[in-house]
């Protein structure tokens, strides 16, 4: 444990603590909120000055505009690598196509190396949907690594929203543009071209985690 401990207040103390246990249990770091309940304070204001202290302290860190980023600094943190917290999705669909990261479509925040992602906070994991790229090696239920925000290029495997369906396919746009190839290993659908109209591109897939 870090020996600025000692120089924490009684309340500093006790959100500290909080945060330990929250971490132990869960696995994950909790929520402003959630740390409010724990320790009995309802003001999110109060949490985040306290928060900041330690911070100050250098007993925990944070990363910058990302949720559930709290970590805990010990003696021997530089042991090992910090993660990135990168939610899971629960769905896809039209409905929430414009907000898929809303607290209500995350069924958890899983841990990532941070040098496992490229740079940006715009990355999303989702469950590969279908066998349909299984020659290339992924399978239905791994979990996929989708960068937000990735400037898509002609073959590059995209995560896609057709209709009711996510599609990982292949990407390869037509000269003009207008008409998308979607290409798979297995079409499971019928359907490999596309109008720019009738799909909405996720991200780009920047890795995927298997079961043997």
């Amino acid at each position: 444990m870090s020996a600025n401990i000692s120089s924490l207040t009684s309340k500093q103390k006790k959100v500290y603590q909080a945060i330990e246990t929250y971490l132990k249990l869960k696995g994950i770091p909790p929520t402003v909120r959630e740390i409010g309940e724990m320790v009995g304070e309802k003001t999110p204001g109060a949490v985040q000055g306290i928060l900041n202290r330690l911070e100050q302290k250098q007993v925990i860190k944070r990363q910058l505009g990302a949720a559930r980023s709290i970590q805990l600094v010990s003696a021997d943190s530089k042991l090992y690598a910090d993660p990135v917290y990168v939610p899971e999705l629960k769905k896809i669909s039209k409905r929430n196509i414009d907000d898929l990261a809303n607290i209500y479509n995350i069924s958890k925040y899983q841990p990532v190396p941070s040098d496992f992602l490229s740079t940006g906070n715009n990355h999303l994991i989702y469950r590969c949907p279908d066998d349909s790229l299984a020659d290339s090696g992924i399978k239905q239920g791994d979990m996929l690594f989708i960068d937000a925000s990735a400037e898509v290029k002609t073959g590059d495997i995209v995560l896609v929203l057709y209709n009711a369906n996510t599609l990982l396919r292949y990407y390869h746009p037509d000269e003009a543009g207008d008409i998308i190839h979607l290409k798979a290993d297995l079409d499971l659908i019928g359907k490999e071209e596309f109008s720019t109209d009738e799909i909405r591109i996720v991200g780009k897939l920047e890795g995927r985690y298997t079961k043997y």
